[in-house]
């Protein structure tokens, strides 16, 4: 299926980005922290995250605060994996801005005492996470892709995923071309935003 993007405003329009048409404001429907924009598939379960948190420090590298960025989101109970992580390339931010991205899996629990899994419940959902690294703005903008796999949602292709052997299925194939669309066009247009922007 052809992704199409549409253009949209975040936190004000400070930040610009492009997401999928299929994907709608969240905040339409509930209320989101400020420090959050979440954008959701109108036609699907898989989501799209762009948070602003406080640059982590402890632990000092930037790969590590890649992973702790996506074990802060975890779920205590949850069985995780991370498959893959990389440097990004970010079109509109400097070169040596400090980019990260990294693909990995998460499965809740099984059911336990006989109940049967609620309705709806993944078997697994697959994360897809950027980190950018604004130093002299004291901020990580984190962009999270969550891709859901449920039971009976799936395309032919995602019931024989296998992540070790490079096969993700038609699902996480999307949300790797939403990551990389959001690469493209992801944007700061106000720094005022940041506390301590010198720009």
């Amino acid at each position: 299926m052809t992704l199409e993007f549409k253009p949209v405003e975040l936190f004000g329009g400070a930040i610009a980005a492009h997401i999928p048409n299929s994907y709608a404001d969240v905040s339409n429907i509930r209320e989101v922290p400020d420090h959050q924009e979440i954008y959701l598939d109108a036609s699907g379960f898989s989501s799209v995250i762009i948070e602003l948190a406080e640059r982590v420090t402890q632990p000092p590298t930037d790969e590590e605060a890649l992973k702790f960025h996506f074990e802060d989101i975890v779920d205590d109970h949850d069985t995780s994996r991370i498959w893959r992580t990389d440097a990004a390339h970010l079109a509109h931010f400097p070169p040596d801005t400090p980019c990260y991205t990294l693909l990995a899996t998460t499965a809740p629990p099984p059911p336990t005492n006989g109940n049967a899994a609620r309705p709806l419940t993944p078997t697994f959902t697959c994360v897809i996470l950027t980190l950018i690294r604004l130093i002299p703005q004291s901020t990580d903008v984190v962009v999270t892709i969550n891709i859901p796999h449920i039971p009976g949602q799936q395309e032919p292709s995602d019931r024989t995923v296998d992540f070790e052997q490079g096969k993700f299925g038609s699902l996480v194939e999307e949300g790797l071309r939403i990551r990389d669309e959001v690469w493209k066009s992801l944007e700061i247009k106000d720094w005022g935003l940041f506390a301590g922007a010198d720009e």
